[in-house]
C-alpha cells in the first residue's frame, strides 16, 4: 500500500507540469481559433519597436539562409554528366575518385584527345597545354571551395542553428504569450463577479509574462541583426574567390598567347598548303 501511495504521488508530481502545459496549449489554440473565426476579437498589438526589429531580423535571417544555400550550390561538384562520363565512372568504381570539377573534366578530355591526335600535331599540342593548365585551374577551384565550405558555409550554418534558432523560438514564445494574454483578457471580460478578482490577477500575470517574453525576443533578434560575424564570413568568401580567380587568370594569361601562336602558325601552314 505504501509503495502504491508513493507511485501515485510520483505520477501526480510528474503529471501536474504536463497537464499545465497541455492546458496552456489548449487555451492558446482556443484563443487563436476565436481570433480567426470572430471578426471583432480583441488582439493585443505588439510594440512598434518589436515589429520594426522583427522585420530587420527576418531580412537578415532570409539573407543568411539564401546565401548558405547558394554557397553550397556554388561549391558543389557538377551534377551534369553525359553518358560516356557515367560509363567511365561505373567502370572505375574501384579506383581513387578523380577530382570532380568542370575544369578537371575539361582537362581529362583535352589530355585524352591530345594523346590520340598526337603531340606533334598543332591541335594535339594545344590540347595538351590546355589540359595541363585547366587541371591546375581545377585544383585551385577545389581549394577555393574547401575554404568557402570551412570559413563561410560551416560558420553560417552554425549561426542558423544557434542564434537564429534561438530568436525563432523566442518569436514563437511571443506569439504564445500574446495568445495567453488575450485569452486571459477575454476570460476577465466575461467573468462573473465572484471570479473577477482572480481573472484580473491572471491578466496581470499574463501581461507581465508577455512583456518579459517580448523583451527577451528583442534581445535575441538584436544579437542576430547586430552581429559582425556574418561580415567576417562574407569577407572570407570574397577573399577565397579573389585568390582563385587571380591564380586562374594568371595561368590562363600565360596559356592564351601560346594557343594563339599555335593557331596563327597552323592557319598560315593551312593556307600555304591550299593555295
Amino acid at each position: 500500500m505504501e509503495s502504491f501511495n508513493k507511485f501515485t504521488q510520483s505520477v501526480s508530481t510528474n503529471w501536474t507540469p504536463f497537464a499545465d502545459k497541455v492546458g496552456k496549449s489548449f487555451t492558446q489554440y482556443k484563443q487563436l481559433a476565436t481570433e480567426k473565426l470572430a471578426n471583432n476579437a480583441e488582439v493585443t498589438s505588439l510594440p512598434n519597436d518589436y515589429v520594426q526589429l522583427e522585420q530587420r531580423y527576418e531580412a537578415v535571417r532570409h539573407a543568411t539562409q539564401s546565401l548558405v544555400k547558394l554557397a553550397k550550390s556554388y561549391t558543389a561538384a557538377p551534377t551534369h554528366y553525359d553518358v560516356q562520363t557515367l560509363q567511365n565512372q561505373l567502370a572505375n568504381l574501384t579506383e581513387d575518385q578523380t577530382p570532380n570539377t568542370h575544369q578537371h573534366a575539361m582537362a581529362r578530355t583535352a589530355l585524352e584527345v591530345s594523346e590520340k591526335v598526337g603531340l606533334e600535331e598543332p591541335l594535339g599540342a594545344a590540347l595538351f597545354k590546355f589540359g595541363s593548365i585547366e587541371e591546375k585551374v581545377g585544383d585551385g577551384k577545389l581549394a577555393q571551395d574547401k575554404t568557402i565550405q570551412d570559413k563561410f558555409v560551416a560558420p553560417m550554418m552554425a549561426t542558423i542553428e544557434s542564434s537564429i534558432a534561438l530568436a525563432q523560438n523566442a518569436r514563437k514564445e511571443v506569439q504564445a504569450a500574446r495568445l495567453t494574454l488575450d485569452a486571459a483578457k477575454s476570460t476577465f471580460k466575461n467573468s462573473v463577479p465572484s471570479r473577477a478578482d482572480a481573472a484580473r490577477r491572471d491578466v496581470e500575470s499574463a501581461e507581465d509574462r508577455f512583456v518579459t517574453i517580448v523583451e527577451e525576443a528583442m534581445n535575441l533578434m538584436r544579437a542576430v541583426v547586430g552581429s559582425p560575424e556574418p561580415l567576417r564570413y562574407l569577407s572570407e568568401l570574397v577573399n577565397a574567390q579573389l585568390e582563385y580567380h587571380k591564380a586562374a587568370a594568371s595561368l590562363l594569361s600565360d596559356l592564351a598567347p601560346e594557343i594563339d601562336e599555335i593557331q596563327v602558325t597552323q592557319e598560315a601552314l593551312y593556307r600555304h598548303e591550299n593555295k
